[in-house]
């Protein structure tokens, strides 16, 4: 990667972009990994594609049955997907590390969309 490609993706990816790999990967299907996110399917294909085209690479095979189905990852798509867990599970581990006690914790509601919404 060079080192203007590497600062493009540093500058331009985003955490919804890292879930959408993530969701993509483990269902293998863009409809699942969708439900999975509370988004809908052209909304995730459409976070993939940003996330391709900032990686300037293909991260996904798609199954040549239908574009909602996938056949597994690129190469790329797999390096990629190994620091996004990475990534997700620091987040998670910060959040966990400030966190409330569980008698005061306080229930959260999280909801999904995309910012053209």
């Amino acid at each position: 990667m060079t080192s203007d490609l590497r600062l493009d993706f540093v500058r331009n990816v985003q955490l919804r972009h890292l879930r959408c790999l993530v969701a993509v990967a483990q269902e293998r299907h863009l409809a699942r990994a969708a439900e999975r996110l509370a988004l809908s399917q052209p909304a995730v294909s459409k976070t993939l594609s940003e996330l391709e085209g900032i990686a300037g690479t293909r991260l996904v095979e798609r199954s040549s049955a239908g574009r909602r189905g996938v056949q597994g990852l690129t190469p790329a798509g797999e390096q990629l997907l190994a620091h996004a867990l990475k990534v997700l599970e620091a987040l998670d581990a910060s959040a966990e590390a400030i966190a409330p006690t569980a008698a005061g914790r306080v229930e959260r509601l999280r909801i999904g969309a995309l910012p053209s919404v």
